[in-house]
């Protein structure tokens, strides 16, 4: 299991090294904004000039980079544990299927990234929004594995204008006035501060909520009765005149806003209506907020790029740009929200700057190579030394595409995959709702599946979406990046049935066949790629392969409403690598790191602390306007506050 990290670890047998040796170990500075696109242009330079300037230019960016279950706490959850949420079972924003109480119930703050990273000799931090319902209810049951957390706390996590905050479980303060990114900022100069301090390697995550929807709850104590308002991001005072002239780009290649045609899309899809012109104005304006709100992101990056540089770390640390799902605004016929399986929903950001990458300049092409969130921690793990193997359970992510290639950006030591990420599955469980025009009803029946496929040339790319109305829609994202065009009954039948085969092998991936789903489908081991699996002697076999199938629409994850034939399959592949994994030592990749940058290193680096850490932390400016939470605040009941949790996401 993957609790039998702190064994492995303890395994490597570490010794202490000088303090100047634990400097030359990586630190990772990780910002993570909330529901950030990849597609619509919110990281243009226009609109985050300093994220080119401190991450882009100095490092790469990956394009290809996409989250698979589009909502915020199952995805921040994929991110730490490097699992898919079909094998997390943490589907859903609230309980019963998500929540904060069910985060805890399942274990997951007991093997997971920052666990992993302490049990590696590093200090970990956070300090923004952590889950949705992690609350003034429940704040003293802090999450494991910081060594300082500084979590937003429901009612106040998306109130932009009086951010709450719960330290270590301590009574929750709200900053009246203050603009939750500017707080977030205080806090994280103060925490890398302390980090730098400490004397130990760090991994610190920073997570504003731009540019998610604001959120306004009020308490009334008399009627023990709350309610609450959903609202477009609100920019920092100073941001509200910028980008008046930004419009919701059209694209020469996703021309989907405001789809007029949705005769090929499924049944719900084709009964939202198109959007009239004042919704069309209205959208228009919800971006440029959307773009105004990050506005203090950048600034943040500012701070923090500043801090580390002056802390004399800023070159042995690996500093990274995410979000935790994509958004869409204008596409096909939604407003705003995510949760689909389109991929204004699923790309994401994903921007890299550290030791041993170098710079890129802006000269240079974003990289290409697929990356997922499951391939985070396994990333992490790698460049803090531990390999990508936990335990004696393989993750289901892999290190990311940072090898080296022919523009020699990238590491010249790091591992090769050996399985390089062509083809990766999606998945959602509940409804849809669009969280700016209300007028819209909500979708109860959304959940689907999805596999997309890149071959190794980088000549097809596709993409098969089934809801759980086993509608099916198949686009060609070369020739149709905006997913226009259904042509699932046009399509040549060898591309459908090899599509179909590998949905229904990595809906229930797990470890290696996730990365590696033709082991499953050709065990002999004649087949290894989307192009060798086209061959027409495979053809009889792909069109006896059974397809994926749900019985009938459910908001949450049950094996026997999900039929895959290859279920028992992956469970004895994965069982079996368990086994052979428990009779053989993990892999320790260990690396010794240099001014001249990072070698294979023989035996394992030692974790050490300075031989005179700090002990006291550094206190932000900012707390010195904080008051408490009100007490009829802390005693009111969270759960009567939701009735769209999915807005919350």
């Amino acid at each position: 299991m993957l609790q039998r990290l702190v064994v492995a670890l303890c395994l490597l047998g570490f010794a202490a090294l000088t303090a100047a040796a634990a400097h030359q170990r990586p630190n990772f500075v990780v910002i993570f904004t909330d529901d950030q696109d990849g597609i619509q242009n919110s990281t243009h330079p226009r609109y985050q000039p300093k994220l080119h300037e401190h991450i882009r230019y100095p490092g790469i960016e990956l394009k290809n980079y996409f989250v698979t279950t589009p909502v915020c706490c199952p995805s921040r959850t994929n991110l730490w544990r490097g699992q898919f949420s079909h094998n997390t079972n943490f589907t859903d924003v609230l309980g019963p299927h998500g929540g904060y109480a069910k985060w805890k119930s399942l274990g997951i703050d007991k093997s997971y990234l920052p666990v992993w990273l302490q049990n590696l000799g590093y200090n970990t931090y956070y300090v923004g929004k952590f889950l949705v319902d992690y609350s003034v209810s429940n704040y003293q049951n802090v999450p494991a594995g910081w060594t300082d957390i500084d979590a937003l706390v429901t009612p106040y996590t998306f109130d932009y204008n009086n951010p709450g905050f719960s330290r270590n479980g301590a009574t929750p303060n709200i900053y009246p006035g203050f603009y939750s990114t500017d707080v977030i900022a205080d806090k994280a100069v103060a925490q890398i501060k302390t980090a730098v301090a400490a004397g130990k390697p760090f991994y610190a995550q920073i997570s504003p909520i731009a540019p998610h929807t604001s959120t306004q709850i009020y308490f009334d104590p008399v009627a023990n009765a709350t309610k609450t308002f959903f609202y477009p991001p609100i920019p920092a005072p100073r941001h509200w005149e910028l980008f008046s002239d930004a419009t919701l780009p059209e694209g020469t290649s996703h021309k989907n806003l405001y789809e007029a045609d949705v005769s090929d899309k499924p049944a719900w899809i084709r009964a939202l209506p198109l959007a009239q012109q004042n919704n069309r104005t209205y959208l228009e304006e919800v971006y440029r907020l959307r773009l105004r709100s990050l506005a203090s992101v950048d600034e943040l990056i500012d701070r923090v790029v500043a801090t580390l540089q002056e802390a004399g770390v800023l070159d042995n640390t690996y500093l990274i740009y995410s979000a935790d799902n994509g958004y869409h605004v204008g596409t096909h016929r939604f407003g705003a929200g995510k949760v689909t399986a389109y991929d204004e929903d699923l790309r994401v950001p994903f921007l890299i700057r550290g030791p041993g990458i170098r710079a890129s300049h802006s000269d240079k092409p974003a990289n290409s190579k697929v990356g997922l969130h499951v391939d985070f921690a396994p990333t992490i793990l790698t460049l803090a030394g531990a390999g990508d193997q936990v335990g004696d359970k393989a993750l289901d992510g892999t290190p990311l595409g940072l090898y080296a290639n022919d523009d020699g950006n990238l590491l010249a030591d790091y591992p090769r995959p050996a399985n390089h990420r062509n083809q990766f599955q999606g998945e959602f469980w509940g409804g849809w709702s669009d969280e700016v025009l209300h007028h819209i009803p909500r979708y109860t029946n959304n959940s689907w599946k999805a596999v997309r496929v890149y071959d190794e040339d980088n000549q097809q790319a596709w993409k098969l979406i089934v809801s759980c109305t086993n509608e099916r829609e198949l686009y060609d994202l070369k020739t149709d990046p905006g997913e226009l065009c259904n042509i699932y009954n046009k399509t040549r039948a060898a591309v459908r049935t090899r599509l179909e085969a590998l949905l229904a092998v990595l809906v229930v991936c797990k470890g290696e066949s996730c990365t590696n789903p033709w082991k499953i489908l050709h065990p002999e081991g004649s087949v290894n790629s989307w192009n060798q699996s086209l061959d027409r002697k495979y053809d009889k076999y792909y069109a006896n392969v059974a397809p994926f199938q749900y019985r009938t629409c459910l908001p949450y994850q049950d094996h026997n409403n999900e039929v895959s034939a290859f279920r028992s399959t992956v469970a004895a592949a994965a069982a079996a690598a368990a086994a052979a994994a428990a009779q053989q030592p993990g892999r320790r990749r260990m690396y010794t790191w240099t001014s001249a940058g990072r070698q294979l290193s023989a035996t394992a680096s030692a974790i050490a602390t300075s031989p005179q850490p700090r002990s006291e932390p550094f206190v932000a400016e900012v707390e010195r306007h904080s008051v408490p939470v009100p007490a009829e605040v802390l005693q009111s009941d969270v759960a009567k506050w939701f009735d769209n949790p999915l807005a919350l996401a």
